[in-house]
């Protein structure tokens, strides 16, 4: 029976990437197998969740932020938020450190190049697994499980800080959004 629907939903999209990068933290702890793309999507998605968050909040905090989003870079917004909300951060150490790193990583994935880098260093590795270890391009060093783990805690925290210095609440995580809607038959 045909029906029509009406109404209107809000997508949290942040809290979506969030648990996107959660769940791909799972898959990469659970196998060895796949690895390490669930490494890369992990991180990739705390990146996301950064920047899907930097935008929902400028949205709530500025009337003019769909001007400034795209003139803006995505450290440009996390500053201006600190600055504007009287947060201090210091890039050289976690979890600020941690925002430039995976900003880094993303744009990196985002714009991949073939390389061919000369390596010479010296490394741990267990002669019966030879196979066992990473060298080459800097994101698959970087697209490691500590990196992963510390890029989903470190995102958290910085989300959370920026939520709570707004007085949006202690919990920005707690909804993906929802909606309200009619329906009607035809």
């Amino acid at each position: 029976m045909p029906t029509i629907v009406r109404g209107s939903a809000e997508t949290v999209s942040f809290a979506y990437m969030n648990i996107g990068a959660t769940h791909m933290l799972d898959l990469a702890e659970k196998t060895e197998e796949g690895q390490l793309y669930n490494l890369i999507s992990c991180i990739t998605f705390c990146a996301f969740t950064l920047e899907a968050y930097f935008n929902h909040l400028g949205a709530i905090k500025y009337d003019d932020w769909i001007k400034k989003e795209r003139r803006l870079s995505k450290l440009k917004k996390y500053k201006k938020f600190c600055q504007d909300l009287n947060v201090s951060c210091d890039f050289n150490v976690r979890p600020y450190l941690t925002l430039t790193e995976i900003f880094h990583f993303r744009d990196t994935m985002a714009h991949g190049k073939t390389s061919v880098i000369e390596i010479e260093k010296e490394m741990e590795v267990e002669l019966d697994e030879v196979n066992h270890f990473t060298a080459g391009a800097e994101w698959k060093e970087y697209a490691t499980l500590a990196n992963a783990k510390k890029a989903l805690h470190d995102v958290q925290e910085l989300i959370k800080e920026l939520h709570q210095a707004e007085n949006l609440g202690n919990d920005p995580f707690n909804s993906t959004g929802g909606g309200l809607f009619a329906i009607s038959r035809t």
